[in-house]
């Protein structure tokens, strides 16, 4: 990190906490109400984590409850409605090239891990990747309560016309 970075990131931290604050009850808020949307599984909150930076907020699309419409018909119906999701990775982080070549040592130099990423398949992994996983980034979790709703409303919009998907 260069001197001018460090600068920069030095005066953010007095923004931290409160910023961080706004992303833990947005996220308590879309939780709480995510989860009462048929096709909307929100992960379940592990209690030993006392503090969440809340860098996202990642929850499972579930297309049978949505008229089998894919992830990205789903995606497109938000945005349609104002709301912008993230379809999350676009391939799985097992199949990223630095994971398949293992490549982590510096200048992407190869070391080995004991492990051939190259052939591992892991078809719970594609499956999130492909057909469920949604992500609400933080610049939208800074959002309002009013934001966070809706979000909650537009996702209950499509669920209650998912006919026309």
């Amino acid at each position: 990190m260069t001197e001018f970075q460090g600068v920069i990131l030095q005066a953010q931290f007095a923004r931290y906490p409160r910023l961080k604050s706004v992303r833990e009850g947005n996220v308590k808020l879309l939780h709480k109400h995510l989860s009462e949307i048929e096709g909307v599984e929100v992960l379940k909150q592990d209690p030993n984590i006392t503090a969440n930076s809340c860098h996202l907020y990642i929850w499972r699309y579930n297309k049978e409850a949505f008229n089998n419409a894919p992830k990205s018909r789903f995606i497109e119906a938000l945005k349609k409605e104002g709301i912008f999701v993230s379809a999350g990775y676009s391939i799985p982080i097992h199949t990223q090239p630095v994971i398949k070549n293992n490549a982590f040592g510096p200048m992407g130099k190869q070391l080995d891990l004991g492990v051939d990423y190259s052939s591992v398949v892991l078809p719970e992994s594609e499956k999130a990747c492909y057909e469920e996983a949604m992500w609400i980034t933080q610049s939208t979790l800074l959002g309002s309560e009013e934001d966070m709703m809706d979000i909650v409303n537009a996702i209950s919009k499509v669920q209650e016309n998912c006919g026309e998907l």
